[in-house]
């Protein structure tokens, strides 16, 4: 189901079903699947330190009707996550630690490259996990053969080469961005707009009537192909502003039904 950031900012979160927040954003990446990586969570209702990351891997049950979120962790997991620093954006470092921290995968890696589930030897039993800081001959000596510690070791130095590498966009850090079409401005970003049932981002929702006036439209996202947060622009693959003011209406009351979709993308030549 299609649903708009900012209707989803409403719903509510828990975890072993006792709730501790609501969602307050979602971070997805742009620059890759448009998939949405992490909810933003606003917990200080449940505990002090405000905002965590959830990955929607853990997301157990989603109730649109209810408006509620439950996610398969454990209270004390949430609470010791990894927490993002206010003001500053996530780095694919930050996002390997929350990953780690929960025993996921690496979305940005092979399958077989990154945390989760011990690997499992021919034999059976798990291979000894790898220690970071150690040796190669105490990894070993621990029971970890000598490619696991390479690819581990490996892993540790990728984190520190990517601890400022940004690949993410939040619906807040997107709202108010300038669109462009070449050099001819569009309007500005108001919302995103997200699928419930894969986390695949869809479209953005650009505003081209400015701060007295609502005239807001839908533009497939595979049409955006650059956002400059210094400039806070955004720039599409339109040579003019023309096909996106001739596009189907709508507004946040719109129904995002399967004919509406189809018919926002037919107009755009989907």
């Amino acid at each position: 189901m299609l649903i708009r950031t900012h209707d989803f900012q409403s719903f509510s979160l828990s975890a072993a079903d006792e709730t501790f927040g609501s969602v307050t954003d979602v971070y997805f990446d742009s620059a890759g699947e448009w998939k949405v990586r992490f909810l933003v969570a606003d917990t200080r209702p449940w505990f002090i330190g405000g905002k965590v990351l959830l990955s929607p891997e853990l997301v157990n049950r989603l109730d649109i009707e209810a408006q509620e979120v439950d996610f398969e962790a454990t209270k004390d997991q949430i609470k010791d996550s990894p927490q993002p620093k206010e003001h500053e954006p996530i780095s694919r470092a930050y996002e390997a630690s929350i990953l780690d921290h929960y025993g996921l995968g690496y979305y940005w890696a092979a399958p077989n490259y990154g945390p989760g589930p011990a690997p499992m030897l021919p034999g059976g039993g798990p291979v000894s996990p790898f220690t970071p800081g150690a040796t190669l001959g105490e990894n070993t000596e621990a029971g970890v053969s000598s490619d696991m510690v390479k690819k581990a070791v490996k892993r540790e130095q990728q984190k520190k080469v990517n601890e400022k590498d940004f690949y993410l966009q939040s619906t807040k850090d997107l709202r108010g961005y300038s669109v462009y079409a070449t050099e001819d401005k569009i309007g500005t970003v108001s919302d995103v707009v997200f699928d419930t049932n894969n986390w695949q981002v869809c479209f953005m929702e650009v505003d081209t009537a400015g701060l007295l006036a609502k005239n807001k439209y839908l533009v497939p996202v595979e049409w955006f192909r650059e956002f400059v947060p210094v400039e806070e622009h955004a720039y599409t693959r339109f040579t003019d502003r023309d096909i996106v003011e001739s596009a189907p209406d709508y507004d946040e009351s719109t129904p995002l039904t399967d004919d509406y979709v189809a018919e926002v993308r037919r107009h755009y030549g989907e």
